[in-house]
């Protein structure tokens, strides 16, 4: 599943949107939260943020009719009860799916939204009983939002407050469906939700109509994106590169060269 994204160019590719076209509220936005305002809150950047480790990111959040930057941990707290015991469980979900969301998270969807601005995500490849990770980025290189939903959770006993989010996914474009090949995902090939940048300030709008914001969750363009082979930079002898470009460097598999 989707997993593991990148942040480390995201700020000099928003302010560089935000000198050409000032009008961008996001981009403004961006401005605002991390450069007027130093000390308040920090983008936090990746070259590869991985999922389950919890790592805190920088989210645009939707809370009421504000929106405005939050540093969350991505695995969202979601309980449940089971049907046939009565007992109460609670899951980290890193990702939600978009045709599950509205009556899994239906008052998440509706109320909190948020998205996350990145500059790439990893993806894996099946292939013979092997994987190779595939490093997916926009193909004008700026960046991607990719869409969500967060929450608040106050602990009863402690009064602690966890804020927490999960990406959206959606079926694959071609691209995503020819990386995406993973045997043994319930789900079957997958891709993060990827919001158009003039699409998300309607994405984030509290008012937004359910039926509009219902056909907003679709596959992003396949033409708009484009991927190559990376390091295992998972593997234990690879972890010195975890935090550094290396993970992102094209990197040549000859048993797959061609496939994708």
């Amino acid at each position: 599943m989707c997993y593991w994204v990148g942040t480390k160019n995201v700020r000099e590719a928003m302010l560089k949107k935000r000198d050409e076209n000032p009008g961008d509220e996001i981009a403004q936005l961006f401005y605002r939260s991390f450069v007027e305002n130093t000390g308040t809150i920090k983008f936090l950047k990746y070259y590869v943020a991985i999922g389950k480790a919890k790592p805190l990111l920088s989210v645009i959040v939707n809370n009421g009719n504000q929106i405005g930057f939050k540093n969350l941990s991505w695995g969202l707290q979601w309980s449940y009860k089971d049907k046939n015991t009565g007992k109460e469980y609670t899951r980290e979900l890193l990702n939600s799916t978009a045709e599950r969301v509205f009556f899994q998270h239906r008052s998440l969807i509706f109320r909190k939204r948020c998205i996350l601005p990145i500059d790439g995500y990893f993806e894996y490849y099946h292939f013979k009983g092997e994987v190779y990770p595939y490093f997916i980025y926009p193909a004008d290189k700026t960046f991607f939002y990719a869409g969500g939903i967060w929450d608040s959770i106050v602990d009863k006993h402690t009064g602690e407050v966890t804020e927490t989010f999960s990406i959206i996914t959606t079926p694959p474009n071609e691209l995503a469906l020819k990386i995406h090949t993973n045997p043994k995902t319930p789900n079957g090939s997958r891709m993060l939700l990827l919001i158009p940048n003039e699409k998300a300030g309607t994405y984030l709008d509290a008012n937004i109509d359910s039926n509009l914001l219902k056909e907003m969750l679709i596959p992003f363009p396949a033409d708009k994106m484009k991927a190559h082979p990376v390091m295992r930079f998972q593997r234990k002898e690879n972890i010195e590169h975890i935090n550094t470009e290396m993970v992102r460097k094209k990197f040549h598999y000859p048993e797959i060269q061609g496939i994708i």
